[in-house]
């Protein structure tokens, strides 16, 4: 479950069916329409890229650890490996996109994920991969994350003037959406057909269309006034913005529970290999699912966006995402019954991201927006990682299907009882 908040006017005008000008360029009507900022286009289509080529590599590592140790707990170690970093260094990532340049720290950050994929291309060519190279690839890739996340959230407002906030914030989601599907999809069949290898050199052209489009980019500097201190000030001020807006917290948390309990993507593929006997194509589609569901809400995306109750709609949308994983887990099969039960949870997951980060851009300044941005960031990436480990851990000892089914309960149940103990969150209203 993965996107990110100040008056009804500027969303309205956004979604609106009129043209608008802004900074000088003619825009159309529709989310799209945000396009037409070069800045933005240039950062949107370059992740756009290299954003496919990540769950691309994703597929392929998952395989690849099966084919090594056929073990569910090994999958879900993967999921704790790239938790810890991101739990741990996502908030020194908002600092330094609060303090320093931004275009530059993206630069250094999709270099060096680059660099990542193509050790684990070489080692894979000259037979020299194991279980531990694995690992510290994907640890050393999630720790450059977590600073990566926080700065190209903080830098989107940036680009795009206030009345397309929430079309840029809108279309990004739809973008990450767009990516799960074709790059998981792709990547099933490349390492069908390609093999390991060329997956993951695919995955590394892919940063390098990023990076070309970063440099291209002209990004506006933070004012020395407002950025943020360099020491551990920073952090406690951000800490005291989160602590001020429990709703922030509340809608963070509803995510979190979310994904940690009722995400599948540790077993499947177990589900692939093993009970639907689907191969590496399989495993594809079913890690594409959820966002196949979220991208055939797209036409829909500006109704969502002006949902008035939108602590209702998170809440909603996530109880339906927990029934649609109970229901996948009682299933065995076949493969388009199971698709199609994990579209209808990332079709709900989609509803939750938009509403969840309109509350959250409209409700943030922009000298907080890195560090609020990388708290989204441990709660959303760190939330399913940690995930993948409970629920690969839970199918160890017990069965996949017993993960899944007791993964999406606990998901109803958490959502039930955080929306309990904060009332208010139902009723909230971001004007």
């Amino acid at each position: 479950m993965k996107a990110e908040l100040q008056k009804d006017a500027s969303v309205e005008n956004a979604n609106s069916s009129n043209a608008v000008v802004s900074h000088g360029v003619q825009k159309v009507p529709g989310h799209w329409s945000v396009l037409g900022n070069r800045n933005y286009a240039l950062l949107f289509w370059g992740y756009f890229v290299s954003s496919a080529g990540t769950q691309m590599q994703i597929v392929a590592v998952a395989w690849q650890v099966y084919e090594l140790t056929h073990s569910a707990i090994a999958l879900g170690i993967i999921g704790l490996i790239q938790a810890i970093p991101r739990l741990l260094l996502s908030l020194v990532g908002g600092v330094f996109a609060d303090r320093f340049d931004r275009r530059k720290l993206l630069l250094v950050i999709e270099a060096t994920m680059a660099t990542s994929s193509a050790v684990l291309a070489v080692c894979t060519h000259f037979r020299v991969i194991n279980i531990f190279i694995i690992y510290v690839i994907m640890f050393i890739s999630a720790s450059f994350s977590a600073f990566e996340f926080p700065t190209r959230q903080a830098i989107i407002p940036t680009l795009v003037p206030r009345t397309q906030l929430a079309s840029a914030v809108t279309l990004s989601s739809v973008m990450m959406q767009l990516t799960f599907v074709i790059g998981a999809a792709f990547g099933g069949y490349t390492v069908a057909w390609l093999g390991l290898v060329n997956t993951y050199w695919l995955d590394v052209l892919s940063y390098f269309v990023a990076i070309g489009g970063i440099l291209l980019m002209v990004v506006p500097r933070i004012p020395v006034e407002k950025r943020a201190k360099s020491n551990i000030g920073a952090l406690i001020d951000g800490i005291h913005f989160l602590r001020s807006h429990p709703i922030i917290l509340a809608v963070l948390s509803l995510d979190f529970f979310a994904t940690f309990f009722g995400s599948p993507r540790a077993v499947l593929p177990i589900y692939a290999s093993d009970i639907l006997h689907v191969g590496p194509q399989g495993l594809g589609i079913l890690l594409a699912a959820t966002s196949i569901g979220a991208v055939t809400l797209t036409p829909f995306t500006g109704w969502i966006s002006r949902i008035v109750r939108q602590g209702l709609g998170v809440a909603l949308a996530i109880i339906v995402w927990g029934i649609c994983i109970v229901a996948f887990g009682f299933t065995p099969g076949p493969l388009w019954l199971s698709v199609l039960l994990l579209a209808g949870a990332g079709a709900a997951d989609m509803v939750s991201m938009i509403l969840r980060g309109l509350i959250i851009q409209l409700t943030t300044p922009d000298e907080f927006r890195g560090r609020i941005s990388a708290v989204n960031a441990m709660f959303v990436i760190g939330g399913p990682m940690l995930g993948q480990f409970e629920s690969g851990l839970v199918a160890g000892f017990t069965t996949p299907q017993f993960s899944v089914i007791s993964g999406g309960v606990a998901c109803i149940l958490a959502t039930l009882v955080i929306t309990a103990c904060r009332p208010e969150l139902l009723r909230t209203q971001i004007k």
